[in-house]
């Protein structure tokens, strides 16, 4: 397993337990720690656990590439990837690993998410439309049997075939947070593999653009747009410009009405999330990737970005 951990939290704590309720050892378990903080020391773990520190904050997916990498050399069947936030209801991982050798052709697998503490349907696997625009569906598909087929499904919570990783690759590391779980599974799904969501399992999600507006925008448009070019080509690339150009004089009316008194709410939220899908569509545009520019206004949560060393601690 690859678990991603950012900043000093403990965040991954209830993670930890559940797996280890589930049997996984500490053994089998690679964190990788993103530090918000320059120098920031990587979190404690349980004896055996190997912990990668980056050194500086990767994103996801160049960090969670560098455990993936690790643990390939072990020559799994299955890799699990998760971040620190997941939270795995009793029984879900048992479940996936059941459906995934009984059905080896899916090359990635995720729990059924609901919204954290409650039994709100989050996401049933995600779907792209036909102009490579993304979404969750959040009804559960008629006749479906252990498993939902789906086009993606969400990078928090993936079990993920090892052959099928040496086969295209693991997550594109230019997109460093948000699309690259979407972009993983279109190309498992062009390399023959099936992606879906296993019903008997659950998990809870707390879904964190509200931590970040403006880099959640940035993020979301740049990469989401790409990914639209990659699915649907040009086409899915000018539905894509569309719908981010449209968001954003969206978004600038709503900061407008805010700061005019005339809807409730702080206007520097939508001013962020507008001036983060500006910049988002600029940067594609220009092939700026990595991380969100450090000045964005509502950058959040988001600190101490950049190229790490990768350097490996030893476990707890």
């Amino acid at each position: 397993m690859v678990l991603l951990a950012y900043g000093a939290g403990g965040e991954h704590g209830p993670l930890f337990e559940t797996l280890a309720r589930e049997g996984v050892a500490p053994e089998r378990i690679v964190l990788v720690h993103n530090p918000s903080e320059p120098g920031q020391a990587p979190p404690p773990v349980p004896a055996g656990c190997e912990t990668i520190a980056t050194g500086r904050n990767l994103g996801y997916a160049a960090a969670m590439n560098l455990g993936i990498e690790r643990q390939l050399r072990r020559e799994p069947s299955l890799l699990l990837v998760a971040t620190h936030d997941a939270r795995l209801r009793p029984g879900a991982l048992a479940a996936m690993v059941a459906a995934a050798e009984a059905e080896p052709r899916y090359g990635a697998l995720g729990p059924v998410l609901l919204f954290d503490g409650s039994e709100e349907p989050f996401s049933f696997g995600g779907t792209t439309s036909r102009g490579g625009a993304l979404d969750h569906r959040t009804e559960p598909p008629p006749a479906a049997a252990d498993v939902a087929e789906c086009d993606w499904i969400d990078g928090g919570t993936m079990l993920v075939r090892a052959d099928a990783l040496a086969r295209v690759g693991a997550f594109d590391e230019r997109l460093w947070g948000y699309c690259e779980d979407a972009d993983l599974c279109l190309r498992l799904t062009r390399a023959g593999y099936g992606v879906g969501v296993v019903l008997a399992a659950r998990a809870d999600q707390a879904p964190g653009g509200s931590k970040r507006p403006g880099a959640w925008a940035y993020l979301l448009t740049r990469n989401g747009v790409a990914y639209a070019g990659r699915f649907a080509g040009p086409r899915g690339l000018a539905a894509a410009t569309a719908r981010a150009i449209g968001q954003a004089l969206l978004e600038l009316a709503r900061a407008a009405a805010r700061r005019g008194g005339l809807r409730p709410g702080p206007a520097a939220e939508r001013w962020a999330v507008a001036v983060g899908t500006l910049r988002g569509l600029a940067d594609l545009l220009r092939g700026r990737w990595g991380p969100p520019p450090p000045g964005l206004p509502g950058i959040g949560d988001v600190k101490n970005a950049g190229p790490g060393g990768g350097e490996t601690a030893s476990g707890g």
